[in-house]
This record gives C-alpha cells, sequence and structure tokens, in this order.
C-alpha cells in the first residue's frame, strides 16, 4: 500500500500538477510544485518550442494566419466548422427583408451587428475592410448604393492596400446605383457573381484586393417573386491569401504622369510679345466643334491636342509643378463615364501646382455634383453653369484664379505666374447662392431637378398665408406627421409640396424617418422640417405605428394631427381645403377625420372641386385625424392598420364618419415593381388620376357636413333627383343615355341587395360610370349604402336596397325595385 500510494503521489507532482501550471495556464504563480527538477525539464521543453516556433515564423513571410484570434467567439459569431491555428473563421450573413439586419464576423470578433454601439448598418453594402497583414479592422462602413456608388467606389479604389480583405453583406438594395466600372473591380476582389445580381437579391462575399475572378467566398441568393431576396449566408474557416495576388494599384488609365508626350512646339505658344521672366505662356483652346481638337500648349509647346496625351472629349487637363515644367496631364471623358477618377486626381493635386483645363465636345454630362464642387474649391464661379456642349476653359492660381463657360469656343494666349505663394481660395459667394442646398447636391445624387443648375441655388422658403380671413383657423398650427418610406425622391417631391402651402408653418412639421436611414435626415433638415428617428422597422406600416404613436407623445395636448404618407404628392390647396372644413370638424365629434384622397377621383369621372361627401371609410394617405378617433380605434394598431390603408382599414364598433372632396387634394405617385396584387395596385393608382390644381377652390356644401343636416339634405336631394336606367352592359359612362326631359342635373340609381352588406351588384354598375371596381373588394365612396358622386357636371346617387336612407324615404320612386345589372 505505501509503495502504491508513493508511486500515486510522484505521478500526480511530476505529470499532472505540472501539465496544469505550465506557462500556457492563467493559474496562480505562487502555487510551485513540490518536485521542482520536473517543472524545469517542462520549461526548458516549453522554452525549445517557442524558439522553433520563432524560427519558423522567421523563415516564413508574415501572413494572415498568424494574427491573434479570439479564444472563444462572440455571440452571434459561433460556426459549426472547427478551424486550424492556419485557418481564419468567418461568418457573414446578408439581410433579409427589412427586418433582419447583416452580421458579419471574423476572427471570432463581431463586426457588424444591429446591436453593436455606433454600428454602421444600411440599405445597400455593409462593408468591413481587413488589413491583409495584421487582420486588424480598417473600416466598418455602409455605401448606400441604391442611390449612387461614388463613394464606395472611391473607397476600393484610394483606401485598401494590395492584398486587404474586404467583407461584403447586402442589405435591402444594392445593385440599382452600381456602374459597370465598380462592378469589373469588384471581379479584381475575386468576384464573379457581382455582375448577375439583380433588384434586392441578397449578396455576401470575403475578398481581396488583387485577388483572381472567382477566388473569393460569395454567396448570392435570387429574390425571383418574393419581395425582398432570403438571406445569403456563408460561414467556415479560411486561409489567406484566398488565392495569387497580383498588385492593384490605382492608376487611372486616363492619366499620364511618367511619359508626358508632347507635340509641335509655338513660339511663346502663340503671344506676340515674350513673357516676363517669371512667367511662361499659355494657350487654351475648346475647339469650335466635335470636329475640331482640344489644345494647352505650356511654355511654347503643347501638351494637350490631338494625339497628343490622350486629348479628347471631356475635360482635359495638365498640372504645372511651381515653375514650368508640366508633370502630369489628364483626359477624363465625363460624357460617357462619371468623374470619380476626376475627383480623385484632383483631391491629390501636390501644394504649389497651377492646374490648367480645357473641356471639348461635350462634358457635362456626367459631371458629378461633387466634381464641380471641388473645381469651385479651386477658384471656378462658372462650373456650375457648364451645361450640354458648353465650352470651358480653367487656369488655377491663387491670385488669377479663373474659370468661365461659354457657347462658343475659347481661344485664350496668356502669361502665368510661375511662382506660388498663396493658398487655394474660392470666389466669394454669388447673391443668388444657395450654399446649403448645392453642399446636399454635391453629396448625394438621384434627386434630378432639386440638384440641376437651374434649381440649386433657389431657396427653400415657406408660402405665407395669402388668406388674412384665416390668421387664426387652428389647421394652421396643427402639428403634421410625414411618413418617410424607402424612395428619397419621392420624400424630396413630397417636401416641396408641403413647403408650398401658403401658411406652412415649419415648427409643426415632423418627418419620421426609419433609424436604418440617415441621408432622409439631411434632406428634410434641408427644408427645415424637424426630422425624428424612429426605431428600426421590418415594414412600413410597423414604421407608420411607431410614428404615429411618436407624434402623438410629442404634442400630448393636441387634439388632431395631419398625417402624410410615402409616396404623396399635395395640391395646392391642401392645407386651404382643411381649414375650410375645420369647423364642421370641431362641431361634429362623429367626424372621425377628413381624408384628402378620393379613390374614384378619376379623370375620366371628371369630378367636381366644390363638393364635400360622408363617407363610411378613412382612405388615408393624406389626412386629418382626430385624437380620441385615433385613441378608441387606432391605438391597437395591428387590429384594424396592420396593412396599407388601400386594403381597407376595419374600425370595428366604429359609428364615425369622414369627410372626403370629390376630386382628391393628395396625388399618390403610380406604383411600379413587382406585386401579388398588381392589377388591383394599378387600377387603384396607375389610372389617370384628377387632383384639384385651384389653389382657392369655393367649396359650396361645408354648411351641410354636420350629421344631421347631411343627413337631411341627402334626402331632400334624392326625393328630386330624376330616376336613372342603365342599360344591361356598359363600361364607362358615356354610354348612359341621361338625355331625360328633365331640368335636373340630378339622378339616382338603385342597385338591389340582399342585405346592407351586399354590394355584388354595385360592383358592376361602377363600371358603369368609370368608378372604381374590383371584382375582390367592394366598391369605395360609400355612405350608409350610397355611393354619391360627381361627374361631368351631373350629381349621382347610386342606392342600396337595403340602405336606411332608401327604407325611410317618402320617395315612391325609390319603391322601384330595378331589374339587376347583366355582367
Amino acid at each position: 500500500m505505501i509503495i502504491l500510494v508513493s508511486v500515486s503521489v510522484i505521478f500526480i507532482n511530476t505529470y499532472l500538477l505540472a501539465k496544469k501550471r505550465s506557462p500556457d495556464d492563467s493559474g496562480n504563480s505562487s502555487e510551485i510544485p513540490q518536485d521542482k527538477t520536473q517543472i524545469v525539464v517542462k520549461n526548458i521543453s516549453y522554452i525549445q518550442k517557442e524558439e522553433d516556433k520563432q524560427q519558423q515564423q522567421q523563415q516564413q513571410p508574415k501572413n494572415l494566419h498568424k494574427a491573434k484570434r479570439l479564444s472563444v467567439p462572440d455571440a452571434g459569431c459561433e460556426i459549426e466548422d472547427k478551424c486550424t491555428d492556419d485557418d481564419v473563421p468567418y461568418k457573414v450573413v446578408s439581410g433579409d427583408g427589412m427586418d433582419k439586419y447583416p452580421i458579419i464576423c471574423f476572427n471570432n470578433k463581431l463586426l457588424v451587428h444591429k446591436n453593436l454601439k455606433d454600428t454602421k448598418i444600411g440599405r445597400g453594402v455593409n462593408l468591413v475592410a481587413i488589413d491583409g497583414q495584421t487582420f486588424d479592422v480598417k473600416a466598418t462602413e455602409t455605401f448606400d448604393t441604391y442611390l449612387e456608388e461614388t463613394f464606395f467606389l472611391r473607397h476600393l479604389k484610394m483606401n485598401l492596400n494590395d492584398g486587404d480583405i474586404i467583407i461584403m453583406a447586402s442589405f435591402d438594395e444594392i445593385t440599382y446605383g452600381l456602374k459597370e466600372g465598380t462592378l469589373s473591380l469588384l471581379e479584381k476582389y475575386g468576384s464573379q457573381l457581382i455582375k448577375i445580381i439583380k433588384f434586392r437579391d441578397a449578396f455576401v462575399m470575403i475578398g481581396q484586393k488583387g485577388l483572381a475572378r472567382g477566388k473569393a467566398i460569395e454567396m448570392h441568393q435570387p429574390k425571383g417573386q418574393r419581395d425582398f431576396a432570403p438571406a445569403a449566408h456563408i460561414s467556415g474557416c479560411a486561409k489567406f491569401p484566398l488565392g495569387p495576388l497580383t498588385p492593384l494599384p490605382f492608376q487611372p488609365t486616363d492619366v499620364k504622369q511618367d511619359s508626358i508626350a508632347t507635340g509641335s512646339s509655338l513660339r511663346n505658344c502663340g503671344l506676340a510679345e515674350k513673357c516676363k521672366d517669371n512667367e511662361f505662356a499659355v494657350h487654351v483652346y475648346t475647339g469650335k466643334d466635335n470636329n475640331d481638337e482640344p489644345k494647352i500648349c505650356i511654355d511654347g509647346k503643347y501638351v494637350m491636342a490631338k494625339g497628343i496625351n490622350d486629348a479628347g472629349r471631356g475635360l482635359n487637363i495638365a498640372v504645372v509643378s511651381n515653375g514650368k515644367e508640366v508633370i502630369r496631364t489628364g483626359h477624363f471623358d465625363t460624357w460617357q463615364d462619371d468623374s470619380t477618377n476626376l475627383e480623385i486626381f484632383l483631391e491629390n493635386l501636390e501644394d504649389n501646382v497651377i492646374l490648367i483645363a480645357v473641356t471639348f465636345d461635350e462634358a457635362s454630362q456626367n459631371l458629378r455634383n461633387f466634381t464641380r464642387v471641388l473645381l469651385r474649391g479651386y477658384g471656378s464661379s462658372k462650373i456650375n453653369t457648364l451645361n450640354f456642349r458648353d465650352s470651358w476653359a480653367f487656369i488655377y492660381h491663387y491670385k488669377t484664379s479663373s474659370g468661365n463657360a461659354y457657347a462658343v469656343a475659347i481661344d485664350k494666349r496668356l502669361c502665368v505666374p510661375q511662382t506660388l505663394r498663396g493658398i487655394k481660395i474660392r470666389p466669394d459667394p454669388l447673391p443668388s447662392r444657395n450654399d446649403k442646398r448645392r453642399d446636399f447636391c454635391s453629396r448625394y445624387d438621384g434627386y434630378g431637378d432639386f440638384c440641376s443648375d437651374t434649381n440649386v441655388d433657389k431657396n427653400l422658403q415657406p408660402v405665407p398665408l395669402l388668406n388674412k380671413t384665416l390668421e387664426d383657423n387652428p389647421i394652421y398650427s396643427t402639428p403634421i406627421l410625414i411618413i418617410a418610406g424607402i424612395s428619397h425622391n419621392s420624400l424630396r417631391m413630397c417636401l416641396e409640396t408641403v413647403l408650398m402651402q401658403p401658411g406652412i408653418s415649419l415648427e409643426n412639421v415632423m418627418v419620421a424617418v426609419d433609424e436604418k436611414f440617415s441621408e432622409p435626415l439631411a434632406l428634410i433638415d434641408l427644408f427645415g422640417f424637424r426630422g425624428e428617428k424612429t426605431l428600426s422597422s421590418s415594414t412600413y406600416m410597423e414604421h407608420y405605428e411607431k410614428a404615429l404613436k411618436k407624434v402623438w407623445e410629442l404634442y400630448p395636448t393636441k387634439d388632431k394631427m395631419i398625417i402624410i404618407e410615402e409616396d404623396l404628392i399635395l395640391s395646392p390647396d391642401f392645407l386651404y381645403t382643411l381649414a375650410l372644413l375645420s369647423e364642421p370638424f370641431r362641431q361634429d365629434e362623429t367626424i372621425g377625420g377628413i381624408t384628402m384622397w378620393n379613390p374614384n377621383s378619376y379623370e375620366d369621372v371628371d369630378g367636381s372641386s366644390s363638393l364635400i361627401y360622408r363617407v363610411d371609410e378613412l382612405y388615408g394617405l393624406g389626412y386629418l385625424l382626430r385624437r380620441s378617433f385615433y385613441d378608441e380605434h387606432m391605438k391597437a394598431f395591428s387590429e384594424c392598420c396592420s396593412k396599407r390603408v388601400w386594403y381597407r382599414w376595419k374600425f370595428v364598433g366604429s359609428s364615425h364618419s369622414f369627410l372626403t372632396p370629390d376630386i382628391s387634394r393628395v396625388f399618390r405617385r403610380p406604383v411600379d415593381g413587382n406585386h401579388d396584387n398588381m392589377k388591383y395596385l394599378e387600377k387603384l393608382f396607375n389610372r389617370k388620376r384628377k387632383t384639384n390644381l385651384n389653389p382657392f377652390p369655393v367649396l359650396t356644401n361645408v354648411d351641410t357636413l354636420r350629421k344631421e343636416t347631411y343627413d337631411t339634405t341627402l334626402l331632400k336631394s334624392i326625393a328630386s333627383a330624376t330616376l336613372l336606367k342603365l342599360p344591361d352592359k356598359c363600361d364607362t359612362l358615356q354610354k348612359i343615355d341621361i338625355s331625360i326631359e328633365n331640368s335636373s342635373q340630378t339622378f339616382k340609381y338603385i342597385y338591389t341587395q340582399s342585405n346592407p352588406t351586399d354590394y355584388s351588384t354595385l360592383v358592376l354598375i361602377t363600371r358603369c360610370f368609370g368608378l372604381f371596381h374590383h371584382e375582390s373588394t367592394d366598391p369605395t365612396g360609400l355612405y350608409h349604402g350610397i355611393l354619391r358622386f360627381n361627374s361631368n357636371k351631373n350629381h349621382y346617387y347610386l342606392i342600396g336596397s337595403k340602405s336606411t336612407f332608401y327604407s325611410s324615404s317618402s320617395d315612391s320612386s325609390l319603391k322601384i325595385q330595378p331589374p339587376p345589372i347583366v355582367a
């Protein structure tokens, strides 16, 4: 037993404890084993292994897989694969719809996730750039390539070294703004799938700068018939480099630096007199037409001309050092290609150089606003006026900075001082200049005429209230909530028409933006409105609910709110009409809101701008909402309003009515893209609509809109209307014979019903008048079974046989049961 115990003690001391307390362990070093000889042997063995490892590292090139790795993956970065010491674990997941955000993990580190502090996640490309030697994170950025690609392209070209790793994950939509140049460049990061990505497809990729096409780790998920593609996902272990790397320095083909050619010589560049000793001669010529040629002569030699340094269409540039040596030339075809390369060229100019530029043929087509900003910074006061096939010549010097645009050829010779002793300057702003709008347009693309040369300097000012009798009308102090969607340009057009409402108060307008999107906030600030972020949502209606809740919280004492949904353009009388209706709205608590869009307001129906009706439904889009109605029927938003309003919100137990104009006061932009119910939406939105354009229409029946008065007036009007007979088949109003010998221009028709909610016959009748009709849904515009509308200066009532107005009427003509319409 003694021998057995002794052997056990020796085994524990010499093997187990020594192993437990090896230098690889972080245990307490004060716990020294009894057998000191054995621990020394262990340490010697460890030291020898470390020396061998160091020798191996010295013999191998510095490489990625030697980088330090977290021993335990961050939460969310777990993968099934077991990676070796030479491998790097990774996990990349794209967005999925609007509710699931991208995830990027690399080397067990969580780099992109919606819960990370200060994380950048947004529509387009979510990118992490990794140092190709150390695994250090160089950048985590989001590029909204749905709108434009410029800053993404510049990042790929300028901010990364050969062998650097890029990790990409799409969210929402990435392809719309990507052009061929960027797609081809991503192939030089190893991608072979990037050119097949379509609208709202999902895409993830790990590549390296200089990697051969097809060597990247990537995955593409097509959208197919869905609204969004399912998430693309890659995970596993990778060895770096992923394949052979080819140096990929950024050296634009449109720039010459080492082999600058010179053309013909011309004494003093054609100047009659020789320049002073500290000056040199210059000749700039834009050419008189596209069959001519651009020319730049410097100190007696042409450095830009036909066949010299690729001079041609677009912008031709020569850079002169602090002397008279031409150190660089560049030709940028800004008619065919965007001006990204030109921007990079300008941003990387050395100090103390002179910039000489001329246009040839056409240079404005793809000259981005940001490029124009850079040239303005160099002193050009005319670059913003450069339009199609205008001529422009430019010489940058801190005292003699000049740049002009002309519609005729520029042919100018002058002496330029060799020595520069100043800094880059910018001319004083022009009197009509809008620098804030210019700055916005330089940073964001895709805003059409809003950023054109004609409009970019126009001020964005609210329109004062012209009708002074309305100064105290409560509508002009009512908060306005605009619920922004994903189309920034649609939001811009909406904001413009809000700003043009006479009497609009900037401080009353709040625009709700999903926190995923930052660009709309800059646009909202440009207009002077208040931008408010809502927590990220997966659908527009979820964003809608959060926006409504937030605005009521911000205005706890307000009893009503104006709500404007995405993709709306307001008529010039939007606020004015609401102001005229504010009194019956105040007096009648049964009016839950005023909806300014009428589904039946089609161009060929040709309604009346002076009539307002009571209806049973809230059509939404642009409307005034009573707070008490919201509290009672809309707080449980998902129960009434989980889908877009055109799918018919239902307010169970509500006895409220809503006011609506016969002609809409908002225009909802046509629907595009793929939708499951496209035919329904096309009938509702894409058919030509009529929207009121009269800024001050006369409303003829405002005094009759309170419930009791309205119902009484309705019965009287029906009683005096002429009974209308319809043909067995009809499609439009023009086929209906209304040439009845009667002075009345008001007509009625009684459609049969089996019960008060049976509208099957009415669906057929609506086609006779060109009203909205669809076999899958009930007609719109009803008030207790009556569909009331105006068309071609005639007024119509379509009355259900089970309507309370039919049963309570004493009009004998209403008792006639007409035959059903044949489809």
